[in-house]
């Protein structure tokens, strides 16, 4: 089997190109036809399992216990033969990949730093990166407190130090290694205890993570499936598509959704039922949590030089895929699959406003916002200044970044430091759209028509930020997990 490296198709976008292979009818087993793979990284070593295709059944029966809406029953055939990480992505081997490359972390680059551990939750400061994640960490530890992004610029490192086309698994891809010809709950049974053998969670990991590999493998050798970080997926957030699937991959976030990138296994912060094979998660790709890692897929064989150029696009690793490249800004992604990857950017606003129309119409109009809200945005977002009576009340804001607009929600905590709204990048306008019902009932003044007092530009800030009548579409379908 040859690969593609044209310096136009590499990138990452897995790709595993050229010759057809036979669908393959049995399940993952240990691999015993060809050798575990070791990559040297220059002082520290990266190791990958070999999984074989087959067809597996992915999601989760109605009766099991911790089960999600997300997690709909259907019939998956992979045809093609691939490298797993047999353990996350370390500390230690994305500590050779930042010195051998100058990278910076989305995370470090940032003025408002990662979302680490203060000794009792997630909070976001500058000091926390992957580096600096809020608790002890060792080269063995999973390397956390990274985006989908820098997820995609190791794997690129990756390709062009190896010549062999790195990427990150598929959703699919990700739960047929984890299973492992298994249909349990967890790979090693269906209890929690089970899950306690496998993997590190809320019940059992403390405060922080733990170095990879102290726990039971699966079948095939792989360690860390369950717990400790979360691993980045490639696909996009989204419901399974109904009938059975063929190496199946969400290439672009379903229409009205929030886009967001699947997150898989379970991390030390979760409980038990975030572990299971079928478990799903998602977050916006440009999160930057204590509990978010990676682990890299590869193709079997090199088909470039080591350190060949490049990182431009790849062509899809699985036949009869559309794969678009992807961002830290789930606005510039969104943007580029709905134009087809080919039109200019004129030409995607004018979808965009297109899109806005359409769903403003179809909205009641809010006329203001309540008094004593300010906004103030700085490096990728904005802070928020609520008055109390406000607290955990649902914003919904739409917000210019990098030329694209991006809805989103986020509930409000009043604080006398502020609110810090993370939006993925430099916001050069907000725009609040509505409040929850809470808001408008609790104590905020109102004026005769019964919407609150105060034009609708009042709050405007010295950034620009602003007001607007429209309302935040709600969601199509049930069953996002909570995120942060």
């Amino acid at each position: 089997m040859q690969l593609r490296s044209d310096a136009r198709h590499l990138s990452p976008v897995f790709a595993l190109a050229t010759a057809v292979a036979l669908l393959a009818p049995a399940d993952a087993h240990a691999a015993d036809s060809a050798p575990a793979l070791a990559i040297d990284l220059g002082g520290a070593q990266l190791d990958l399992v070999l999984v074989k295709a087959g067809r597996f059944r992915q999601g989760s029966p109605p009766t099991e216990a911790g089960r999600g809406d997300d997690e709909a029953l259907r019939d998956v055939t992979l045809r093609r033969d691939f490298y797993l990480g047999k353990y996350p992505v370390t500390v230690g081997q994305f500590t050779r990949f930042a010195a051998d490359t100058g990278y910076r972390t989305e995370a470090e680059v940032g003025a408002s730093g990662g979302f680490g551990f203060d000794g009792q939750g997630l909070s976001q400061r500058k000091e926390f990166t992957w580096r600096t994640p809020g608790f002890p960490q060792t080269d063995m530890h999973p390397v956390t407190l990274v985006t989908f992004k820098d997820a995609v610029e190791f794997t690129r490192w990756l390709t062009r130090k190896t010549g062999r086309v790195f990427d990150l698994p598929t959703e699919a891809q990700w739960e047929h290694a984890y299973r492992a010809g298994t249909q349990t709950r967890f790979h090693g049974g269906n209890d929690d205890q089970s899950a306690a053998a496998i993997g590190w969670f809320k019940g059992n990991a403390g405060s922080g993570t733990r170095p990879v590999g102290q726990r039971q493998p699966n079948a095939l050798g792989l360690y860390d499936m369950s717990g400790n970080a979360y691993e980045w997926c490639r696909d996009w957030y989204g419901p399974y598509a109904p009938g059975p699937a063929v190496d199946p991959e969400q290439t672009t976030p379903p229409a009205g959704d929030k886009p967001r990138r699947v997150l898989r296994g379970g991390s030390w912060l979760k409980e038990a039922k975030h572990l299971r094979a079928a478990a799903r998660y998602r977050n916006d790709p440009g999160s930057r949590n204590a509990d978010n890692g990676f682990r890299v897929i590869a193709a079997l064989e090199a088909s470039a030089p080591a350190a060949a150029a490049p990182s431009t696009p790849a062509a899809p690793l699985l036949a009869g895929t559309r794969r678009t490249s992807p961002s830290s800004s789930w606005s510039t992604a969104a943007i580029v699959a709905f134009v087809g990857g080919g039109l200019v950017l004129a030409s995607a606003l004018v979808g965009l406003v297109g899109l806005l129309v359409r769903g403003a119409a179809r909205r009641r109009r809010v006329p203001g916002a309540p008094p004593g809200m300010t906004f103030r945005t700085q490096g990728d977002g904005f802070w928020l200044n609520a008055p109390p009576h406000l607290r955990g009340s649902t914003l919904h804001y739409r917000c210019l970044v990098k030329g694209a607009m991006r809805r989103a929600s986020v509930p409000i905590e009043p604080n006398p430091r502020g609110q810090f709204v993370y939006t993925g990048g430099a916001p050069s306008a907000v725009e609040v759209e509505q409040l929850g019902a809470a808001a408008w009932s609790a104590g905020a003044p109102r004026g005769a028509a019964g919407a609150p007092r105060g034009a609708a530009g009042s709050y405007r800030s010295r950034d620009r930020i602003s007001s607007s009548p429209d309302v935040a579409a709600v969601a199509p379908f049930r069953g996002y997990p909570s995120a942060y």
